[in-house]
């Protein structure tokens, strides 16, 4: 129990040791169904007139193994409301529910929910009681009670609370009210500043300490039942992001902050957001950026990128003393061109409901197809076996920029298969933003990506001194450089036959195929839980496969830790797939999710995989 509960509870015994005399009649007005029971406790069992504050405790007990919703069900499920005729006597001031139960179903629905009992606390502002013998109350309970199948229900309940001359405390009030104190989130004092969807919490420094993973959940039900939770995050030391779906900001913030072992009850005073970014700082956007541009770097060195840039070296080496800013810039041109394309289909794509992801040209078979024959005719080309008619390769140079602008278009339709490190973050984070910060992310990406190479053609007396002359050497070169494309050719030759006659999958471990269900119960049962979101056209996601997913040292981890494996192969499109990587915050692959046992809280882990990583993960 933490101070500020154990100082409330011990403060309502001191009280009502003090204030109840030992000889009264208990009162406690009852109903049920045949899956739950209500008790509504008074505070007093006799009012007197003078009295200006009166509280009621509803406790509702359910059967073993049913439950009932929070009074914001979340995704899915019937809110639980308690509500009071109107009445010319009393005016409802506040309502303070039971800390609620986060439950994830599928990975994908989350739900709030109360177990076994329910407490909910009514404040009452009393007016206008002289001359009247007692004040009546009329209550409708409603809610839906669910175990394997769920039952709306109501219940209604009338009573009395008569008044005397002397207010009379009811002693059945003391230990629910005890038991009560303890379910309920803890007040804390806040402010938020709204900017559009977003809302920046500003909270004390020692609360955020303690929340690791934060969650607010609104008091309020969502406005469409297509709309996301929010999403919370830890904005900096003291301030909370909350992020909600278009039209799905509340009029007020108030709500439940969960925050590991502690639950808050917010109110927060709404003010509008400072003029000066620095009254409500953010890291989003510029941290983003830096992530997207590093990101890119990166990705020269990824598996994917390698064989289309063995031809800029290839061209680098054969013209050194042509190269020229001018170049530099054309390829860098062909860089951003492509990824502003690719980008803004998948924007394009996301604006009417279609949930597609980085990458995820490759799996459709037509495509790899046309990459496969532009590859084999590069292959060709590169051990003379095919000549390109000198007009066409003039044609071709003009409009390329002396290959410059096809190389570096071309090196991002084929990098679109891997994901390096810090850019899958980078980019579900872009997926979640406007237009401008998501062509943004994307742009920034992309000079990243064409820096290396663009630095080389601007200052080629800094990195190109050491190629000899051009000479014989060159062929030999060429083809050395044929031997990438003619692996990136049995590659797409292999992911189409993958694709067109999919071969099931012989693991020396118990490889599961993906399923949301039984990712769903086996975290309920407590299970550790390891997922491998991959695909055959992810070059990363096989290095990871072959140096690490794939040694004995994992598979010796995962049966002496019984850890259940699903892997969710996205070679193919799977809308099961696709939406659970939306819902992890991600639109690309490789991703690693990690369960820990009795935990339902993921770990990522990063896309570059060792043996080392895996240790210390499921330690």
């Amino acid at each position: 129990m933490s101070i500020k509960k154990t100082i409330a509870v011990i403060t309502l015994i001191i009280g009502s040791a003090l204030s109840w005399p030992t000889e009264v009649k208990a009162i406690e007005f009852t109903q049920r169904t045949i899956h739950a029971a209500l008790s509504v406790i008074p505070e007093y069992q006799e009012i007197s007139a003078q009295q200006t504050h009166f509280s009621l405790l509803a406790r509702i007990k359910l059967n073993p193994g049913w439950h009932i919703y929070w009074q914001n069900p979340g995704d899915t499920g019937d809110p639980t409301l308690l509500s009071y005729s109107d009445s010319p006597y009393y005016q409802l001031q506040n309502q303070t529910y039971s800390t609620p139960q986060k439950k994830t179903f599928n990975e994908l629905i989350t739900t709030y929910i109360h177990h076994q009992q329910l407490f909910i606390k009514t404040d009452f502002n009393l007016q206008d009681l002289n001359e009247k013998k007692s004040i009546p109350f009329h209550l409708a309970l409603s809610y839906s009670a669910c175990q394997h199948e769920c039952f709306p229900e109501t219940m209604y309940l009338d009573f009395e609370i008569p008044l005397s001359v002397k207010a009379t405390k009811n002693p059945s009030y003391l230990e629910p009210a005890i038991m009560a104190e303890n379910t309920f989130p803890l007040p804390l004092e806040s402010t938020a500043f709204i900017e559009g969807q977003h809302i920046s919490l500003e909270i004390a420094p020692e609360i955020l300490q303690q929340c690791q993973q934060p969650e607010f959940i609104s008091s309020h039900l969502k406005k469409s039942i297509l709309a996301d939770l929010p999403r919370t995050t830890i904005q900096d030391k003291n301030h909370l992001r909350i992020e909600f779906d278009e039209g799905e900001v509340p009029e007020n913030m108030q709500g439940v902050l969960l925050c590991n072992t502690h639950a808050y009850a917010l109110n927060p005073i709404v003010k509008p957001l400072p003029l000066s970014s620095e009254s409500a700082p953010t890291k989003g956007l510029f941290y983003y950026l830096l992530t997207a541009f590093i990101a890119g770097l990166i990705l020269n060195l990824m598996p994917c990128v390698l064989p289309i840039l063995s031809l800029k070296a290839l061209y680098l080496a054969q013209h050194k003393e042509q190269t020229s800013p001018l170049s530099a810039l054309v390829y860098l041109t062909g860089v951003l061109c492509s990824f502003m394309v690719l980008s803004g289909i998948l924007f394009y794509l996301r604006g009417i409901g279609a949930e597609l992801g980085w990458g995820s040209q490759l799996q459709s078979p037509a495509f790899n197809l046309f990459l496969l024959l532009l590859f084999v005719l590069i292959f060709l080309n590169l051990l003379d076996k095919l000549q390109i008619p000198a007009t066409f390769a003039d044609k071709l140079h003009k409009f390329a920029g002396n290959q410059s602008f096809l190389t570096g278009f071309f090196a991002v339709i084929v990098a679109c298969p891997c994901t390096g490190p810090f850019m899958g973050a980078a980019l579900g984070y872009a997926m979640r933003e406007n237009a401008l910060i998501y062509f943004g992310i994307f742009l920034s990406l992309g000079l990243g990506y064409a820096l290396p190479y663009v630095l080389i053609e601007m200052f080629p007396h800094r990195f190109l001194n050491f190629i000899p002359k051009p000479g014989a050497w060159m062929i030999t070169l060429k083809r050395i450089l044929a031997l990438p494309i003619a692996l990136t050719c049995l590659w797409l030759g292999w992911i189409i036959f993958n694709q067109l006659r999919p071969i099931p999958h012989q693991q020396e471990i118990l490889w599961q195929p993906y399923n949301p269900e039984e990712v769903s119960q086996a975290i309920e049962k407590n299970e550790p839980v390891f997922i491998d979101f991959t695909a055959k056209w992810c070059l990363i996601c096989l290095l990871n496969d072959k140096t690490a997913l794939s040694t004995e040292t994992f598979k010796h981890l995962a049966n002496q830790n019984k850890i259940r494996l699903f892997k969710a192969d996205w070679t193919n499109h799977s809308q099961d797939i696709t939406t659970a990587l939306k819902a992890y915050g991600r639109n690309s692959i490789p991703l690693y999710v990690y369960y820990p046992p009795q935990h339902s809280t993921p770990q990522f882990l990063p896309q570059v995989l060792t043996t080392e990583i895996l240790k210390q993960t499921f330690k």
